[in-house]
């Protein structure tokens, strides 16, 4: 049976082995079953992750707290659906929800508000936005127990990059309808289902080119086998390989509703 972890071993973990110090900016996706058990759950993880950066003096932790594509969201109360951890952080004292009415992250620490606020006016996962955000102003993505097929910073890069499929507004389809956003502020805007990010099976392609170039730190922290690369890196490394092949970040799965879509898409645009 797996010892029961503490705070302190968490911190610990993330400092010196993950490399966390004071004043990072983090992105933190994560699973808490990988974890193994820790005291306090959750909400243990959190404050660890806090610690580690010395949050909110100086560092600096975002989760993306992602909702389902109802017919109304509000930001302040709809639950997350990416799991334990994102969800706990999403009501933490303190903690700044983005207005976006699919991909919403929380943030805390000190530069909370400007990332947060940075969702305003930009798409869920485009330029601009919180997660493009962070790899410019130098943060890192971090991965606790799962990998790149859950990394959203690379959906930013497809928007950065001229992809032969973009003007066909290819989404899931459950998300292609009209979804009203309640903001923080108590405001109801119709957000129309144009420009939601697609699957994201195929990451894991970034994910060995930044460990093939030495980008990639492994770590063990708790029983999970965790990840850290800088958000630049990621972002650089997905955009070369877009720019050598547009099609190379979409899935295998002839079953997919939206990479099968995406390459008829770009092959008809070539005939």
């Amino acid at each position: 049976m797996s010892a029961w972890r503490t705070r302190s071993d968490l911190v610990r973990g993330l400092r010196d082995a993950l490399g966390l110090s004071a004043g990072d900016l983090i992105a933190v996706h994560s699973s808490m079953k990988s974890l193994g058990p820790v005291h306090g759950g959750a909400s243990t993880v959190i404050a660890a992750l806090l610690e580690a950066v010395e949050a909110p003096a100086c560092g600096t932790v975002l989760m993306p707290c992602f909702t389902h594509p109802l017919d109304e969201v509000d930001v302040a109360r709809t639950p997350c659906r990416l799991g334990l951890i994102p969800e706990t952080f999403r009501t933490w004292p303190g903690v700044r929800l983005s207005d976006n009415h699919t991909h919403r992250v929380a943030v805390f620490g000190r530069e909370a508000e400007a990332i947060a606020a940075s969702h305003v006016g930009t798409a869920p996962l485009g330029p601009g936005s919180p997660l493009h955000q962070l790899a410019l102003r130098g943060g890192s993505v971090i991965h606790l127990g799962c990998d790149f097929r859950s990394c959203s910073l690379i959906h930013v890069a497809e928007f950065l990059a001229p992809l032969p499929f973009h003007a066909a507004g290819i989404a899931y389809p459950d998300w292609d309808k009209d979804i009203v956003m309640i903001r923080g502020d108590g405001t109801r805007v119709v957000c129309p289902p144009i420009d939601n990010p697609g699957d994201s099976a195929g990451f894991l392609v970034v994910q060995r080119d930044l460990e093939r170039r030495g980008l990639l730190h492994r770590a063990d922290v708790g029983s999970a086998a965790c990840l850290r690369a800088r958000g630049s890196d990621i972002l650089d490394s997905a955009l070369a390989i877009l720019a050598e092949d547009p099609l190379a970040l979409l899935c295998a799965d002839h079953a997919c509703p939206v990479c099968g879509r995406k390459r008829q898409a770009a092959n008809a645009g070539r005939l």
